[in-house]
């Protein structure tokens, strides 16, 4: 029986994603699960299926985030996925997790959408530089971990699905996915019609 877990570590982010809550909420952030916490649910065998994704924040900026990847590096009976925007973490953070001794079932999955002149458009204040640096490190890690690439598809990006999916390849990404954003906006998300426009499928 496939029992799959979801659980976010941290609200913590640097990415002000429009239709994200801790966008126009600002008292949203309430901090991060303790790592003893989160080495005991790798470590229950009820689950065998875990990922590590972000509601409001993104695993990545949990202060023991590198702890935690090498603990879930060391259960080799199920699949563990960190979800990600990548963006700005030093190359020393980078280089640690590329030391690890990763297997295929586990995974980092990279959220960006587009390529560098419009991934930034949907997820303000992300760092294209600093998330291929991200990428490349662990692509060629000697013990390299699954990669897969998330592509939300918005109608700003929309002409650049085949050249990211190429450039996924390239970059040595494992996995490929797009799919459109759907999710109904709200005009207080936006800072005017034409940036709702950009995004909102059913925004004319």
């Amino acid at each position: 029986m496939k029992r799959y877990l979801e659980i976010e570590i941290t609200t913590r982010c640097p990415i002000k994603c429009p239709a994200c809550p801790r966008t126009y909420q600002t008292d949203w952030d309430t901090g991060y699960l303790d790592k003893k916490l989160v080495f005991k649910t790798f470590d229950d065998d009820y689950y065998n299926t875990i990922r590590l994704c972000g509601c409001y924040g993104d695993c990545l900026y949990h202060p023991d985030f590198v702890e935690i990847a090498r603990h879930a590096s060391t259960i080799t009976n199920k699949n563990i996925g960190f979800e990600t925007n990548g963006s700005y973490r030093r190359p020393e953070f980078w280089q640690e997790l590329s030391e690890i001794e990763w297997k295929q079932k586990h995974e980092f999955i990279f959220s960006i959408d587009g390529l560098e002149d419009t991934n930034h458009i949907y997820r303000k204040n992300s760092d294209w530089e600093s998330i291929m640096y991200g990428v490349n490190t662990l692509a060629g890690a000697k013990s390299k971990p699954k990669l897969s690439w998330q592509m939300l598809v918005f109608p700003y990006n929309q002409h650049q699905v085949e050249t990211a999916k190429a450039l996924s390849k390239k970059l040595g990404f494992d996995n490929f996915s797009a799919s459109k954003s759907l999710r109904k906006y709200k005009s207080k998300w936006f800072e005017n019609d034409d940036e709702r426009r950009l995004i909102d499928w059913n925004f004319s």
